[in-house]
């Protein structure tokens, strides 16, 4: 008798299969049974982003657990259903979140389906970061440096737990920054030791600038504003001669090796009275507005400063002894103060007319009209001749409270003055002929000549 035997080869059932990876950036690590999230500073968070892919045949429906403190999980809403031969856009990703609260090891269970990981830290005391020259502040500011320059910052890292730290990164971001220099990473740095780095600002514009130093998990702030190089420092000059009241110059300005930038603002003229007899001469101003100040521009790279448009500006010296001061106001930088002084010298008393008169009975008036821009004259000394030319008398006097008087009440519109002296006579004044008349101010004295009565 024959058996036979029949055999059926049934085809196998078929199942999903899942692969986890962490992932960093673009990155992806295949992970096995542990996973270490190496030391992190104490409370701070150090997180890892995990793939699951379904690499079967079928889909997969995909719970993940986590268990253990110190760690956090986030997921999308599970189950998560993956499609089989996934890909990274079909996968599920999730992040797990490390942040120790003590110096100690930590330990958590992550279940994904039947697949389990033990993800494994430590909390370790963090490095400190501190600045040693070139910046300061715990927001790392390195101030205001020129475009086109550079700034160093130095800064120590320094371990002060009673075990060695790990330190896996240390980088920097932000544009305008760059570095770290003078420090080699990875670096383990022993109990107590210390080590030094560099980080740089180079500013390319004129704007705040913000960055950040990260330490492993720990992230500092840097900053650091980009400023214009300055516009050399202006020249003000005035047309040549001695200066002196009573004068129209003309001022020009002019920028060494030119304007760095464009740039606006205005000249500015204040006046100080060598006298304290009168404040201010309000007629010391520019022709061109009647006022102390005219705007300027300049364009970069450009030596000529333009004055209300034009190459030069004219200005009134006014007719008071004193000093001009000439200062520049404008937002741009500038490398030095241009202010410049022009110095108004004391004249003796300029003397405009004179006249000598005996129409009016029983006087003699002597008429004068002048300037003294030293607001010191009184002394007065009136020779007197005949007809002939022959001397008859003198006569003195100080009228210096009336003209102090006189200019305490023009409110500083000048040091012009109109005088009328009269001298009453008894008896003919048919023989008297001229005079002369002598002023005398703190700058010296000054003559009419002779004058002769009509």
């Amino acid at each position: 008798m024959k058996t036979l035997l029949w055999i059926v080869l049934l085809p196998l059932a078929a199942r999903a299969q899942l692969v986890v990876y962490s992932v960093s950036g673009t990155t992806q690590t295949s992970i096995g049974s542990t996973y270490s999230f190496g030391q992190v500073a104490l409370n701070t968070t150090s997180s890892v982003q995990f793939r699951v892919y379904n690499t079967g045949s079928t889909a997969a429906s995909v719970n993940v657990t986590l268990g253990g403190a110190g760690f956090a999980l986030t997921t999308p809403a599970l189950p998560y259903p993956i499609p089989p031969n996934s890909t990274a856009a079909q996968a599920l990703n999730f992040t797990v979140a490390f942040t120790p609260s003590s110096t100690a090891s930590y330990s958590a269970s992550l279940q994904i389906n039947s697949i389990s990981v033990i993800l494994v830290g430590s909390g370790v005391a963090a490095p400190t970061v501190a600045a040693t020259a070139g910046c300061s502040g715990s927001q790392f500011n390195f101030g205001s440096v020129r475009v086109g320059a550079t700034s160093a910052c130095a800064f120590a890292l320094s371990n002060f737990n009673p075990q060695p730290i790990n330190v896996q990164a240390l980088t920097v971001n932000g544009l305008g920054f760059s570095g770290p220099a003078g420090v080699s990473l990875p670096l383990t740095l022993q109990a107590g030791q210390s080590v030094s780095f560099s980080v740089t600002f180079a500013p390319q514009a004129a704007i705040v600038y913000n960055g950040t130093l990260a330490v492993g998990t720990q992230s500092f702030s840097l900053t650091g504003t980009g400023v214009s190089a300055p516009i050399p420092t202006p020249v003000l000059q005035f047309d040549s001669g001695a200066a002196a009241s009573g004068q129209q110059r003309a001022l020009t300005v002019t920028i060494p090796g030119g304007s760095t930038v464009t740039a606006t603002g205005f000249v500015n003229l204040a006046f100080t009275p060598s006298t304290a007899v009168v404040k201010d001469d309000s007629e010391i101003v520019f022709l061109a507005n009647g006022s102390r100040s005219i705007p300027f521009s300049v364009a970069a790279g450009a030596t000529q400063v333009l004055l209300a448009g034009q190459s030069s500006a004219a200005f009134q010296t006014g007719t008071t002894q004193g000093t001009i001061t000439f200062t520049v106001s404008t937002t741009a930088a500038l490398a030095g103060d241009p202010t410049t002084k022009l110095t108004i010298p004391g004249t003796n008393v300029i003397i405009d007319s004179a006249s000598a008169s005996k129409e009016r009975t029983g006087y003699l008036d002597v008429k004068i009209t002048g300037a003294d821009n030293t607001y010191s004259a009184g002394a007065m000394s009136f020779a007197f001749f005949d007809t002939s030319g022959k001397a008859l008398t003198n006569a003195n006097a100080d009228f210096a409270a009336a003209f102090k008087s006189y200019w305490a009440n023009v409110n500083s519109s000048g040091s012009g003055f109109s005088a009328v002296v009269s001298f009453p006579v008894t008896g003919s004044v048919a023989t008297i002929g001229s005079v002369t008349v002598t002023i005398t101010n703190g700058a010296g004295t000054a003559t009419t000549g002779s004058l002769t009565f009509y």
